[in-house]
């Protein structure tokens, strides 16, 4: 009995202790402003609002505060990562919120096989204007061609990437009734919004349709085919943004990152022009903007999925362009609305693992941008993380931009559009996101 009895107060005392140094250790251990493993910003000790105790908000942000700051997090981080390499070897190395692959049942993705294109769809580039004689037959041309690929000198192949040449791409493959339902989905935003405001529709293709040869994307694994799909099945009213003929005829330039899976500051804008385009602005040319480059140090997502050593030793140098307009910037991270503060786009003082947050900040709730512009137009752009690279040049012309994440939004689009006379609505996806399950729930609840 003694024995138990003396157990029992070993094991109290034991865990009274392990509470009193843990909690020491939160004092005296400096906290970390970012998570370099996981890309994000991380929380810091909450100021204590009388309002936030009374309705339950200051125990969840010292919750957040507390699972951030926890000592020796990162050790914990990778050591779980470590074990659960060894135990399931098949999961994504580095356990980040990437869908690599859109078929989130687990169903392997069969390889297919290469297919003509259908004879309806349109070419790339634009074409040569025909003759002014109906009487002459227009004469033969040859459409334009994308600038040619580098000769493959080496090929990593793995289950969830392509590495060629040095840089890392997504593997995709298509599903055609997904992609009609995506369709479906903006048509439905577009009838509740009304005919007083604009909508568009952006999708942007991922590096392996640019930068792979053709057999890594025929059939459904062709993404122009994929983006003509939901372009077919989108209403008339609804505009298509051609960004893809953009990113092709570019793809000498360096448009994609080879570490991440994202644009670059100039992939997104010459996404940006093609919007331009289709909204009747005329976009801001590049030497008309302030240029900035941050230190080539950058290892992307697809880095941190894959680990590859030919990635580590290549690193990629992050460069943008400065709106010009005058502007204040306002953020809110959470859902409840409760966290705000004031950004900086284009922030030069972003660096190593982090670059890709220098141009907008990361994915959040809300952003409100306000300019001296007057032309009387304001867009809403509903987005994935695609769009947090595109979004400051939208600054060059309209009055007021809002930029939302409905994985973190979660109030009425509608509501928002209605109250703050937006005129024009953006929905910029890449290519995964028009079947990532998360980012589409999140779509269903606010544009109800």
């Amino acid at each position: 009995m003694k024995t138990r009895q003396s157990n029992h107060t070993m094991t109290v005392l034991s865990f009274l202790v392990a509470l009193l140094v843990i909690g020491v250790l939160h004092l005296i251990i400096p906290e970390e402003d970012i998570s370099l493993d996981e890309g994000r910003s991380l929380n810091h000790f909450p100021k204590l609002i009388y309002a936030d105790a009374l309705t339950g908000q200051s125990a969840v942000k010292i919750e957040k505060w507390y699972n951030d700051q926890f000592p020796f997090r990162q050790s914990f981080i990778q050591a779980g990562k470590a074990w659960r390499s060894v135990a399931y070897p098949n999961l994504n190395a580095d356990g980040l919120a990437i869908y690599l692959i859109p078929d989130e049942q687990g169903v392997p993705i069969p390889e297919p096989e290469p297919t003509e294109p259908p004879a309806t769809e349109p070419s790339t580039g634009p074409t040569e204007p025909q003759g002014t004689d109906p009487t002459d037959p227009p004469e033969p041309t040859e459409p334009p061609l994308p600038p040619p690929l580098d000769p493959v000198d080496d090929v990593i192949s793995t289950k969830l990437l392509l590495i060629i040449n040095q840089r890392a791409m997504e593997r995709y493959y298509g599903n055609e009734e997904r992609l009609k339902t995506y369709a479906g989905k903006l048509n439905t935003l577009d009838q509740k919004l009304g005919d007083g405001v604009q909508l568009y529709s952006l999708i942007a293709p991922t590096a392996i349709e640019l930068f792979a040869p053709d057999e890594h994307h025929s059939g459904y694994s062709s993404q122009k085919l994929c983006i003509g799909i939901v372009n077919e099945a989108l209403d008339d009213k609804v505009i298509s943004v051609n960004a893809y003929d953009k990113l092709l005829f570019n793809r000498d330039r360096y448009i994609y990152y080879r570490t991440d899976h994202h644009w670059t500051g100039l992939g997104a804008y010459y996404a940006y022009t093609a919007f331009c385009e289709s909204a009747g602005l005329q976009a801001t040319a590049l030497e008309d903007m302030e240029h900035y480059q941050i230190e080539g140090t950058y290892l992307g997502s697809l880095y941190r999925v894959s680990k590859n050593e030919v990635l580590k030793n290549n690193p990629d140098t992050t460069e943008g362009w400065k709106p010009n307009a005058e502007y204040t910037a306002t953020a809110w991270d959470n859902s409840e609305m409760t966290v705000t503060y004031k950004i900086r786009l284009n922030d030069e003082r972003i660096k190593g693992s982090n670059s890709y947050l220098n141009f907008s900040g990361g994915d959040r709730a809300l952003l409100k941008i306000e300019t001296d512009h007057t032309i009387g137009r304001k867009i809403l752009v509903v987005k994935d993380s695609f769009g947090n690279a595109f979004v400051p040049y939208l600054a060059n012309h309209f009055d007021e931009v809002y930029v939302v994440d409905p994985r973190y939004y979660v109030r009425s689009i509608n509501k928002l559009v209605a109250d703050n006379g937006i005129t024009d609505v953006l929905i910029l996806n890449y290519m995964f996101g028009t079947s990532n399950a998360t980012w589409l729930k999140g779509f269903d609840l606010i544009a109800k």
